[in-house]
């Protein structure tokens, strides 16, 4: 392989400004939960007094113990609104905790924050606009964007107490002085930030260590319940908008993101059939290499590790290659190629 065309290309696709896609695999290096942590979470601190709940709750602890996946335990059972509002409010319970912990080692030293990094890269161009698309509930984008010194876009007012408008992305941010940019963030399944009121109102309120009283967490969680919120706001705006911004934009970089998401992946796998390609992660699952490898990509770059110490490169233009001793398959140390 030449390694320096490889190199001249993963740059030149990466300083076009790629829409981000991050998936799960961009938190667990920070300790998220995995989904199989979640479930473990869930069957653990949650018992109902109404027995019929309870009831429903056996099968969902004795379905996960039986497959050890929340997603396909979830998508089995059609559940009572007690029992799914308990599992979203524990969801949100570690995942938040988990966040914080990750927070306060960023407030420390960004050092091992690659994603900040990245963003602060990509906002230096002349475009000084970029965007996420993210699956994940956590706040790591909006860190990211943070100490990039940018403006946030996710839909919602960034105030203390935050009002969602299907109008504010339509301003334009990124000409607001004193930024070093604009970030749009549309998070398909929601944020650890975003709760429903009593009144059915969506409102943003940052950082909380609780939620706060007679309001919900504004996450999906997998499963049944995915199709049916989905259909609701903020979401039919955030779906609109992603839609919309993969649709134009010059090329994708997914890191830790499986294609196993119904709302993001259809809109990707048509567009990467014209634009690059570049995927981050540990373990490239089934369903990346069905739409890439075996779909009908022409401008790709995947990387991923094999035998614990390399890195394995799917390239459209040179083939499959495993580089030894190095793990460019993490942002890390993929950014050590592509900013001097």
């Amino acid at each position: 392989m030449d390694t320096d065309a490889l190199l001249k290309q993963l740059q030149d696709w990466t300083n076009r400004v790629p829409l981000i896609v991050l998936g799960s695999g961009a938190s667990v290096p920070f300790k998220l939960p995995s989904m199989w942590a979640l479930g473990e979470h869930i069957k653990n601190s949650i018992a109902f007094t109404n027995s019929d709940d309870q009831e429903q709750f056996e099968k969902f602890k004795t379905s996960f113990d039986a497959n050890g996946d929340l997603e396909a335990t979830l998508s089995e059972l059609q559940l009572r609104d007690n029992v799914l509002n308990e599992i979203v409010c524990k969801t949100w319970e570690l995942v938040n905790k988990s966040d914080f912990e990750a927070y306060e080692q960023f407030l420390e030293t960004t050092e091992n924050f690659p994603l900040a990094k990245l963003t602060e890269h990509l906002l230096s161009t002349a475009s000084k606009k970029l965007t996420i698309v993210t699956t994940n509930y956590d706040r790591l984008a909006e860190y990211a964007a943070s100490f990039a010194k940018a403006i946030i876009c996710t839909g919602y007012a960034q105030n203390y107490i935050g009002h969602f408008s299907n109008a504010i992305h339509q301003n334009p941010l990124s000409s607001i002085k004193g930024y070093s940019g604009q970030v749009n963030i549309w998070k398909v399944h929601g944020s650890l930030d975003w709760f429903k009121t009593m009144n059915d109102e969506n409102i943003q309120l940052p950082l909380r260590h609780s939620v706060p009283c007679n309001n919900k967490p504004s996450i999906v969680t997998p499963g049944l319940s995915k199709y049916f919120e989905t259909h609701n706001e903020p979401y039919r705006t955030i779906f609109a908008q992603a839609d919309n911004e993969i649709e134009t934009a010059n090329g994708f970089l997914c890191i830790g993101y499986g294609f196993n998401d119904i709302h993001v992946q259809p809109k990707l796998i048509e567009q990467i059939k014209s634009k690059p390609i570049i995927v981050l992660t540990k373990e490239l699952t089934p369903k990346t290499k069905q739409a890439i490898l075996t779909g009908n990509c022409k401008q790709y770059i995947l990387m991923e590790e094999i035998n614990g110490t390399d890195t394995k490169v799917y390239s459209s233009s040179f083939g499959e290659h495993i580089i030894p001793n190095v793990n460019y398959w993490s942002l890390g140390e993929y950014l050590k190629l592509i900013i001097s």
